[in-house]
């Protein structure tokens, strides 16, 4: 066999080449997602769920070869507390949120069009906090309520970056609801990678913003 024959060959079964490392990276995302998906279906458990995929995330952002599976379990059993905390605050405000949107939705009344607008404004800034509030719950060891100053602070002061944030979340529901094929495709796609392929990009995000803090 020729020399250029053996260097393809030893190439092509690099693990270090690029097609491998984003191969293992697209493996990696899809692992978290799976695991974060069943974590969630209890609901209630959906803030350690959360905190568990972001923690996961930063080490499949920094490091190869990463035991996901591992990874992630060891991180649902370390934030149990501090993540149904969050969770269970965020699911509070969100039912109330929804309820209050449910029961004036059809009225057309002036005192019903500013509830509406006070729970949709409540919605989007609660997604805000959170957006930031569960990475910091997954790179720093604090309480829930220092968690949610500190995720109130960086959204505030990295404003256009969250705001993008919100678009994309508000561009894929709009995608989701044009059609029944629409909601089963990207549903689809969100229960085999679509949460950790967001989590993916926004950890990437969030490292160059934790940066600039420490």
């Amino acid at each position: 066999m020729s020399q250029k024959g053996r260097s393809l060959i030893k190439a092509a079964f690099d693990t270090d080449n690029f097609l491998m490392r984003i191969s293992e990276k697209v493996l990696d995302i899809v692992t978290v997602n799976l695991l974060f998906v069943i974590t969630c279906l209890p609901i209630v458990t959906i803030g350690v769920a959360k905190i568990s995929l972001y923690q996961t995330m930063f080490e499949v952002k920094q490091s190869r070869r990463v035991p996901v599976f591992r990874t992630y379990l060891r991180a649902f059993r370390q934030n149990l507390k501090l993540g149904f905390q969050l969770g269970m605050l965020e699911l509070g405000i969100v039912f109330l949120a929804l309820s209050d949107l449910y029961l004036f939705w059809g009225q057309t009344a002036l005192p019903f069009q500013l509830v509406k607008a006070i729970c949709l404004g409540i919605l989007i800034f609660l997604t805000i906090v959170m957006l930031a509030s569960y990475p910091i719950a997954a790179r720093y060891d604090l309480s829930w309520k220092e968690i949610l100053q500190k995720g109130l602070m960086l959204a505030s002061f990295n404003a256009p970056w969250f705001i993008l944030m919100i678009v994309i979340i508000f561009l894929i529901l709009m995608f989701l609801y044009l059609s029944a094929f629409t909601l089963l495709l990207g549903g689809s796609a969100f229960i085999l990678f679509g949460f950790g392929l967001l989590a993916f990009l926004q950890v990437g995000v969030m490292e160059k913003l934790f940066a600039k803090y420490e």
